[in-house]
């Protein structure tokens, strides 16, 4: 009797596995924004997304003696908002986002390129293979395939951003309006690093003793960025006759750096942004984390940077005003929730790899 009662129960859990996978198809639709539809697992994929970055900024407003190892997000407020709340509906709001920047685009003939839709493929491939992501999200109803789609929607909003302000948009920046902000804005520098992690004592001594003695050579002239580089690092093992014909700077060994929030966002920038053309300066890392031996160069003295940094100023032109508007937009397209669909993904569910 009692291994029929264990049978029936097995029977009847499988059963009940089995009408629940039933009453929840494959591509059932989730979220619909337009004319644009989402899948359930389109939207637990933002859904996971919304829960990382709300963990992320949770980490980030925690005080000196909390410990980051043990918190109870739920516990928490995110930008006012209970946890649980604000990543529901930074999931929603991206789902909208997405739908405007593709509405918008097909409104005016415009397509991910291919180049672009290649780059999507093979970043969505690399890291759900080699950095975890199949572990994360497999096990949370999302497939390699939706988070490819994901990734690709992702251009959408660049593609839509450069047909309004890049050259010959309707909403055109000038010219002379990008490079003044660009030399107003970006700096570069010729940058020497070397960390102190899993070093000794001595060694770390060694590494101070050698980096004082390059900023003396380097300010005294007796050894150019180049010697100091190659001494420390090693020869470059480049091989000329596959370099690349892509346009190049001058100085091979400067680094763009940016102020918060833009693409080449630095924590050396107020630094160096300060320092003059030429200027030699070590720089000592928080929490005795290394040194980096920086020597700023000219921005306006290398036409490379003309090209190579001009979506990037754009975007620190236009952004605020882009998001606004397409937030405008968003906001006004017809939006219809699967409650049904939705309802099953509940934040606090949400899986996580186990530590290893």
């Amino acid at each position: 009797m009692k291994n029929f009662k264990r049978i029936f129960a097995s029977a009847l859990v499988l059963v009940m596995a089995l009408t629940v996978a039933a009453c929840h198809p494959k591509n059932e639709i989730a979220v619909t924004v337009g004319d644009i539809e989402f899948t359930s697992a389109y939207y637990m994929c933002a859904l996971i997304n919304a829960d990382s970055e709300a963990k992320s900024k949770v980490q980030e407003e925690l005080s000196d003696d909390e410990s980051s190892t043990d918190i109870d997000y739920y516990s928490k407020k995110v930008d006012g908002k209970d946890f649980v709340t604000w990543v529901e509906d930074t999931a929603m709001d991206s789902l909208k986002k997405i739908a405007a920047y593709k509405t918008l685009c097909k409104e005016n003939d415009l397509e991910i390129s291919e180049e672009d839709a290649s780059n999507a493929e093979t970043y969505a491939s690399y890291y759900w293979s080699n950095y975890g992501y199949s572990a994360y999200f497999e096990p949370n109803g999302v497939g390699e395939n939706t988070y490819k789609q994901y990734m690709k929607d992702s251009y959408y909003s660049s593609v839509y951003f450069e047909h309004l302000y890049c050259k010959d948009g309707t909403k055109e920046i000038a010219a002379d309006t990008v490079k003044s902000k660009m030399y107003e804005t970006f700096v570069i520098a010729d940058m020497l690093q070397a960390s102190f992690s899993e070093k000794s004592e001595d060694e770390i001594t060694e590494i101070k003793d050698k980096f004082n003695n390059y900023v003396t050579e380097l300010k005294d002239g007796k050894k150019t960025f180049e010697e100091v580089y190659v001494d420390y690092n090693g020869p470059s093992e480049e091989n000329e006759e596959t370099e690349s014909e892509e346009p190049k700077p001058k100085d091979k060994y400067a680094s763009v750096l940016g102020p918060e929030d833009s693409a080449y966002e630095s924590d050396q920038y107020e630094t160096v942004k300060a320092m003059a053309v030429g200027e030699v300066k070590l720089i000592e890392l928080d929490d005795n984390a290394g040194l980096i031996i920086a020597v700023k160069q000219d921005i306006t003295a290398d036409s490379y940077y003309i090209d190579n940094l001009d979506l990037a100023t754009r975007h620190l032109i236009a952004d605020d005003e882009f998001e606004k508007d397409i937030e405008t937009y968003a906001g006004k397209m017809k939006c219809d929730v699967n409650n049904y669909a939705v309802k099953q993904f509940k934040v606090k569910k949400i899986k996580e790899p186990s530590a290893s």
